[in-house]
């Protein structure tokens, strides 16, 4: 399971709650299948359904189980066909504007198969767009964020594709003044552009049916892409053809073809920290874009600012669930207080895996029970332009030399005066000087630490077990 979550732990994060939301006839509930995170945490409408009684299951076992369950569909990366059966478990009540089929394995739900999300959308700027989803993995809800920018020749440049369902697709397509083919098919011709900006599987794992959907698009990918745990998997497999370019280093780089769009979207790709992942020492990678226009900067994990207040696709339910005080405890009632608490609780466990204050009950066996304090460690993590803590502990801070120039680079190039991240809050009001805030911690780790005891029981030695495993290969 550790090895699994390496490539894909910068994705349980959440986002913005400055939203537009579509009209929608309903919002699909959580698979009662029990993957929370959360010890003792399963699906909330079954709480809600059993008086707030929950089984109470440790987080190895859930990781264990959704590691089999990854691994158990891999096979059917090279047969499509095979995830019939399970398709065939789909509700029939699923919103069809907002279904879809997930064709890759992964850790979060559906796991793999058919499954279901809501769509919204907010204009960040006169031609860009945030659209978000959610990422569920239990009762821990994390909303996911695609960036679509039109160009100057009225084609959009799709930043991160979410889940492919028509609500989707018919959202991106409403950016571009264009719609419909002449054949009146689906608007093959308005988007030119689909960029995948980092290894991590959330933000990669729908390039295909993106491209599906708009096969005259240009695919541009930030380097070190791999497949796991099928290494070899061709480019046909994992992106449906093969790929236009391959964001090396930099925009200003003439030893390589630049994309058409550098005119108006600049780039600079970060070579971040190198693990072992099923045997092979992999380099993991991000490009950031600067949108001349709008001086907007757009990230995918390298900054992040958790938001205060949950942001608006968190179900209600799923807040109050990680609200309760203790596994054992009924379901509180819904109030704002109570989905606050149980936000705050959410950023902490995805942020840190075993947060400090979330403890084994002494005296009921497989109860857990949260501790006074860990309001506090949420206002340390809370309202402020940050590096996330999984991407500054198993990331950045195994080699701050190589991430540093980087920053450099990106705070002296652009002038830029927003930042849109891919997780949390967006857009958050921020320059350069704010940027290089941030990674302060660079020079010296004792800066802007994250609480002690929310790190070593999680990040620390999930790191401290990659960084010995790679020194061992070396």
């Amino acid at each position: 399971a550790e090895a699994l979550l390496i490539p894909t732990a910068s994705g349980f994060h959440a986002s913005s709650d400055h939203l537009i939301s579509k009209p929608a006839s309903h919002v699909r509930g959580l698979q009662s299948h029990n993957t929370g995170i959360a010890p003792g945490a399963t699906d909330a409408s079954a709480a809600i359904a059993s008086g707030g009684r929950s089984t109470c299951r440790s987080r190895r076992d859930i990781l264990k189980q959704s590691a089999t369950a990854v691994v158990g569909a891999a096979a059917t990366l090279l047969d499509p066909s095979s995830a019939s059966a399970t398709v065939a478990h789909a509700t029939a009540d699923d919103d069809a504007r907002r279904s879809y089929v997930q064709q890759f394995p992964t850790l979060f739900d559906p796991l793999y198969g058919k499954s279901s999300r809501q769509t919204t959308i907010a204009q960040l700027s006169e031609n860009m767009w945030s659209l978000e989803q959610s990422l569920v993995l239990g009762p821990l809800e994390t909303p996911l964020r695609c960036i679509v920018v039109k160009l100057a020749d009225n084609t959009l440049w799709v930043h991160a594709p979410l889940a492919p369902t028509e609500e989707f697709f018919d959202m991106v397509e409403s950016c571009a003044s264009v719609v419909g083919g002449s054949d009146g098919s689906a608007s093959s011709g308005v988007v030119a552009h689909v960029v995948c900006p980092t290894y991590a599987l959330e933000h990669k794992i729908f390039v295909k049916d993106a491209l599906k959907r708009w096969p005259n698009a240009k695919l541009w990918v930030a380097p070190g892409q791999f497949s796991f745990p099928i290494r070899s998997a061709s480019d046909d497999i994992v992106w449906g053809r093969s790929v236009s370019g391959t964001l090396q280093t930099s925009d200003l780089d003439d030893t390589y073809a630049q994309p058409p769009w550098t005119g108006e979207i600049q780039y600079e790709t970060l070579a971040a920290g190198t693990f072992d992942i099923g045997g092979v020492p992999t380099t993991l990678y991000e490009t950031a874009f600067f949108h001349r226009p709008s001086k907007t900067l757009i990230v995918t994990d390298s900054v992040a600012k958790v938001s205060l207040d949950p942001p608006p696709l968190n179900q209600h339910a799923n807040l109050l669930l990680i609200s309760k005080r203790s596994t054992s405890d009924p379901m509180p009632e819904d109030t704002a207080q109570a989905r606050k608490i149980g936000w705050e609780k959410t950023a902490l466990l995805i942020s840190f895996f075993f947060p400090e204050h979330e403890e084994p009950d002494p005296d009921k066996l497989g109860v857990v029970t949260w501790t006074d304090g860990w309001h506090d460690n949420f206002e340390a993590l809370a309202g402020k332009l940050i590096v996330p803590p999984v991407v500054r502990t198993l990331l950045y801070a195994q080699d701050p030399k190589r991430v540093k120039p980087w920053v450099n680079r990106v705070a002296s190039r652009w002038n830029f005066e927003s930042i849109v991240p891919a997780h949390w809050e967006a857009p958050i009001a921020a320059g350069p000087e704010d940027f290089q805030k941030a990674f302060r911690f660079l020079d010296d780790s004792t800066i802007d630490p994250f609480p002690e005891n929310d790190l070593k029981r999680g990040l620390k030695p999930i790191a401290d077990i990659a960084l010995k495993t790679l020194a061992k290969k070396e």
